[in-house]
């Protein structure tokens, strides 16, 4: 994510933190990205099929630009356990990605989602799940370009997971 989007999303964070409800645990500036799918543990000889899946699913993809939306929580305002920022994506790009991601993990014999491909940004996790009120000021952004998709590899730990990028796929440039 760009700066001005994380410095966006710290001052929802801030802003929200004065009435979250107890057992939130705010996501570090630092760790702000948007997920396209989790994979889960991966045997790390399945690395290289996994980067190779990415690289042929990205291959066709142009730049694109989206911008920050408002506030929500999944799965519900009402029981939230994770709170989050959308993404305006007015050409569908991030939904195109999601989509060309998903089969070529199917393809690998990853489980398919069965949820409804949602762009956002999270920015808390709920434990336990409680009532938000997702009526919170987000500042204007100016968009930003979507040009690559990075595989990470996240290591759980205190207070946040550690995210290392292990390969960059690279979109092709469009028409800006």
């Amino acid at each position: 994510m760009p700066p001005a989007i994380k410095d966006a999303a710290a001052s929802v964070i801030e802003a929200w933190g004065v009435s979250a409800p107890a057992g939130v645990r705010w996501v570090p500036r630092e760790n702000l990205h948007l997920t396209m799918k989790f994979l889960g543990w991966v045997a790390d000889e399945r690395l290289s099929d996994i980067a190779g899946a990415v690289a042929d699913a990205v291959d066709q993809m142009v730049d694109f630009s989206v911008r920050l939306g408002e506030a929500g929580a999944f799965p519900s305002a009402r029981r939230a356990r994770v709170l989050w920022l959308g993404l305006l994506d007015p050409a569908g790009g991030l939904v195109a990605l999601a989509r060309s991601l998903e089969d070529a993990f199917v393809l690998l014999g990853f489980a398919a989602e069965v949820r409804t491909f949602v762009p956002h940004l999270t920015i808390a996790r709920l434990k336990p799940p409680s009532p938000v009120s997702v009526e919170v000021a987000v500042p204007p952004t100016d968009p930003f370009v979507v040009d690559r998709v990075t595989l990470f590899e996240s290591k759980l730990g205190r207070p946040a997971p550690t995210y290392i990028p292990l390969s960059t796929f690279p979109f092709r440039r469009g028409s800006r």
